[in-house]
C-alpha cells in the first residue's frame, strides 16, 4: 500500500463531504456483499453529493473502504486500552494470587474480561453497518482491504498482549504464547460481532457471555498447560 493512501490528515477526516460519503457507503454497502459492489454515482446520490466530489476525497473505493477501516481502529483500540488498563488498576491483585491455582488471579481476570468485552459489543451496537461491513471484507475481493483489517486484528491483538503481560494476568503463561492467543482472540471478537448483531437486544447477552467464556478457557488452558509441562511433553 502506498504511502499517499495512509496519509490522512485531521482536516481531510473532518472534511463534510468525505464523511458524507462514508456514511453513505456505510449504509449502502452493509446490504451488499463489498463495497466493490457500490457505483460511484449511486454512492454520490445516496450523500447528496455530485458524483465528482467523490475525487476530492478519495483515489478509488479502496481509498473509501480504508477511510472506513481506519475510523472503527481510531474510535475503538484506544479507549478499549484505557478500560482494560483501568479495570485491571482498579481490581489489584490479591496477596494470595500466587498460591491460587496455577498461580492465577481468576476473579481479577474475569473482571478485566467482562469490561473489555462488553466495551466492545457495546462499541459493536453503536457501529452496525461498520462491522458488518468490516468483517465481510476481511474475505472479500480487495487484498487492499484484506491487509488492512488483518493490520486491525493484529493491532488490537498486540495490545490486549501487551497489557496482559504489564497487568501480570498470566504471570505463568509465556509472552509468546500470550501474544498468539491474544491474536487469536482479536479475530474471534471480530466474527462474533456478526452473531451479536444477528440477534435482538434482548438476547446479545448470549453473545457477550460466550466470548468472556471463550478467553477465560483459552488463556486458563495455556495456563493449565504451563503449569504441568505438557508443552514439553508435546
Amino acid at each position: 500500500m502506498s504511502d499517499e493512501r495512509e496519509a490522512v490528515t485531521p482536516r481531510q477526516v473532518e472534511a463534510p463531504g468525505k464523511r458524507l460519503l462514508i456514511d453513505a457507503a456505510l449504509r449502502l454497502a452493509s446490504s451488499r456483499r463489498s463495497l466493490s459492489s457500490l457505483g460511484l454515482r449511486e454512492l454520490a446520490r445516496e450523500a447528496g453529493l455530485n458524483p465528482n466530489t467523490f475525487y476530492r476525497h478519495f483515489s478509488d473505493v479502496d481509498d473509501l473502504g480504508l477511510a472506513i477501516i481506519r475510523d472503527i481502529a481510531t474510535q475503538l483500540r484506544q479507549p478499549l486500552r484505557d478500560l482494560r488498563r483501568e479495570a485491571a488498576a482498579r481490581v489489584p491483585p490479591r496477596a494470595a494470587a500466587a498460591a491460587a491455582p496455577f498461580g492465577i488471579d481468576f476473579e481479577r481476570g474475569r473482571r478485566v474480561c467482562a469490561e473489555t468485552v462488553g466495551l466492545f459489543f457495546d462499541f459493536v451496537a453503536g457501529h452496525p453497518e461498520a462491522f458488518i461491513i468490516g468483517v465481510r471484507e476481511l474475505h472479500g475481493p480487495s487484498p487492499v482491504l484484506r491487509e488492512a483489517l488483518g493490520r486491525v486484528m493484529d493491532d488490537f491483538g498486540a495490545d490486549m498482549a501487551d497489557d496482559i503481560v504489564a497487568f501480570h494476568l498470566l504471570p505463568a503463561v509465556p509472552e509468546a504464547e500470550v501474544r498468539q492467543l491474544s491474536w487469536l482472540i482479536s479475530r474471534q471478537l471480530f466474527q462474533l460481532s456478526l452473531d451479536y448483531l444477528a440477534l435482538p437486544p434482548e438476547r446479545r447477552d448470549q453473545v457477550c457471555a460466550l466470548a468472556e467464556r471463550q478467553i477465560l478457557l483459552l488463556f486458563s488452558g495455556a495456563a493449565v498447560v504451563q503449569a504441568l509441562g505438557l508443552e514439553k511433553q508435546a
